[in-house]
């Protein structure tokens, strides 16, 4: 007892002392921040520190060293020009730190920006930047004054005073202030929309990591933001207001013109639909890159909200397909008919109507047109209705044509290509799921997905067929089904013809000669749950539930599921997807059914790791053969 008292007493202390160092080093910061250098002094030397602390990001407490801590506020407090920080952008905080230690007793406080350096932000001459134009369609009337933009009423009735008299002084006084209060995270996007209708030009600064940006969101270290205050303290002596413009103006500033690309992002983030397309499409056919690896980083905009919501990975993904497609001459685009009746697909239609217009596309398309099919519809990522089309019209369509598909090297070289393609979108969907149908390779495919391995001239080809041959992962249908009594009678009967008559209104006819189709019924089972293309998160069950409630009244039990549909992503719950999956297996069973040799359907696989009853080392013995000889 007396132990156990202990141990909670030191418990209890380390947890005060380590709450009373962060406390502490609160403390130093504000004091350093108002000019103090024995508080300076002293963070420095708890850089050192070893000691392991509590500190909270909002509400949430989470455990660090005290050292990086201090580090952490000193990169806030003293900041560097480039020259005098050696290696920037490499390893920017190490290099901060030993830069701080080094010049300690050299450091100045600079009162109008509340930061400690080695010189002030006007005498900084080695600042780059690029000035361009702000583009027409980016001018807006409203935007928030000067004395919106303050935290207290008496700081912004200065600012908005400079403000109506037009003072150029302005355009120094708000960066500055903006900069004085980083710390309390300023709105940086009003300053700079403020500044950009004040002026009508961006001023494009450098970031802590050397990229050219135009916008002051995700500025780690608040570099960009000095940045942009010291060009506005260097410059806003030249800038005078124009009456007639209605702005303020520096003629003898240089303006970098905007280049094709920036006219084309001018264009996406274009409220009409019709303009952002277009630029979205000028992107793809012009094969033109994309000029960011993290747009929102780098750019600060919203692009139009037709586009998919990864547009600049679409624009990625297609240009690589369309690469690929060009020297075997498969077309690009859809036939005009064809793309008409694909562009039903977009419109509200009847669940009945849809359901006729899949079928007819699943007849139609050809394996010389489903990749433009394809390269279609990633367009409309957005509309949802679509994409569940989508997702079903692709998922039969590859599993009746799949001797078609891998048939030959180059249909099966095209798509082990769409596999690694759609997987870089890096959006949910059965895009992800296109590898589900290679998982029974047999006989001469599985020989050409070697050949393709050793020879195709494109690496993400030969990459994902390696991935094929090497399959750590089991794409079977679940086989979860240990609850499924075949004998359990439903605690409640539906009524079959009026069932039957709900089926044909939403286009499935499961009596065509006046007795159940029991091939039709297993096909449904199979693929009416489709997720959508891309963007497709949970499973289109329109037809699927009347058609097992109609099961169960034909064959009188419900497999012990019960009357209720649970959720479709837990392995426990009787959805209408495990139902599906148990009434295909009960139908089998009756022997009113062969087996499925087709592929898959892409929802009805498991992601989990299949397991084997053998032992580790037997596992273990088996990977590495198959790894040896495949």
């Amino acid at each position: 007892m007396k132990g156990w008292l202990i141990w909670v007493l030191g418990l209890v202390l380390t947890t005060f002392s380590a709450r009373a160092q962060t406390t502490q080093l609160d403390t130093l910061y504000e004091r350093a921040l108002a000019g103090s250098r024995p508080a300076l002094t002293r963070l420095v030397r708890l850089t050192r520190s070893y000691q392991r602390v509590h500190y909270y990001i909002g509400r949430h407490q989470r455990k660090g060293r005290l050292g990086n801590l201090a580090a952490g506020n000193l990169q806030s407090l003293v900041v560097f020009s480039a020259p005098e920080l050696p290696g920037w952008p490499l390893d920017f905080s190490r290099n901060h730190l030993a830069l701080v230690r080094r010049r300690l007793p050299d450091l100045r406080y600079f009162l109008e920006y509340q930061q400690w350096g080695l010189s002030r932000l006007e005498d900084d001459s080695s600042s780059i930047y690029h000035l361009r134009l702000l583009p027409a369609g980016q001018w807006v009337s409203k935007v928030k004054p000067p004395a919106a933009l303050a935290y207290a009423a008496g700081e912004g009735r200065r600012l908005d005073s400079l403000w109506q008299i037009r003072s150029p002084l302005l355009l120094r006084e708000l960066p500055r202030y903006a900069y004085w209060h980083r710390q309390h995270g300023f709105l940086s996007d009003d300053l700079v929309a403020f500044m950009e209708q004040a002026t009508g030009l961006q001023v494009g600064v450098l970031n802590y990591t050397a990229d050219t940006v135009y916008a002051l969101g995700y500025d780690y270290h608040d570099v960009a933001l000095r940045n942009y205050t010291v060009f506005w303290a260097r410059h806003y002596q030249q800038f005078r207001w124009n009456p007639q413009l209605g702005r303020f103006e520096a003629p003898a500033l240089p303006i970098r013109p905007r280049s094709t690309v920036q006219l084309l992002l001018d264009q996406i983030v274009s409220p009409d639909s019709a303009t952002a397309f277009r630029a979205y499409t000028a992107f793809i056919e012009q094969n033109i890159r994309v000029p960011w690896k993290k747009g929102p980083e780098l750019f600060s905009f919203f692009p139009n909200r037709a586009l998919p919501s990864r547009w600049e990975q679409f624009v990625h993904g297609k240009q690589a397909l369309r690469a690929y497609l060009r020297p075997g001459n498969l077309p690009l685009t859809l036939p005009p008919l064809l793309l008409q009746q694909s562009q039903q697909l977009l419109q509200p239609l009847p669940f009945g109507q849809r359901y006729q217009l899949e079928n007819q596309l699943m007849r139609q398309l050809s394996l010389e047109t489903i990749t433009a099919f394809e390269l279609t519809m990633l367009d409309y990522q957005r509309n949802e209705a679509a994409q569940e089309s989508v997702g079903r019209i692709l998922d039969v369509w590859y599993s009746r044509h799949w001797p078609e598909v891998t048939g030959t090297e180059r249909a099966l070289g095209l798509y082990l290509k769409k596999i690694r393609v759609y997987d870089d979108l890096g959006i949910v969907g059965i895009s992800n799921n296109f590898i589900y149908k290679l998982n029974t390779l047999r006989g001469q495919p599985r020989r050409i997905v070697r050949h393709l391995r050793a020879t195709a001239p494109d690496a993400a080809v030969r990459q994902t067929a390696r991935q094929a041959l090497r399959p750590h992962w089991s794409y079977r249908a679940r086989r979860t089904f240990s609850r499924v009594r075949p004998t359990s009678v439903p605690a409640k009967l539906y009524n079959a013809d009026s069932l039957r008559q709900v089926l044909q209104g939403l286009g499935l006819d499961v009596y065509p000669a006046g007795q159940l189709d029991v091939a039709r019924v297993d096909t449904a089972l199979k693929y009416d749950a489709p997720i959508g293309f891309v963007g497709g998160l949970s499973c289109r069950t329109t037809t699927l539930q009347p058609l097992i409630r109609l099961l169960e009244a034909h064959f009188r039990t419900d497999l012990r599921f019960g009357p209720a549909f649970g959720d479709w992503r837990m392995s426990g719950s009787p959805s209408v997807v495990h139902r599906a999956r148990a009434w295909r297996w009960y139908l089998r069973r009756q022997e009113l059914l062969g087996k499925d040799t087709a592929p898959i359907s892409f929802v009805q696989k498991n992601s989990f790791r299949r397991h084997s009853p053998a032992g580790t080392w037997k596992r273990k013995l088996r990977r590495f053969t198959r790894r040896l000889f495949h």
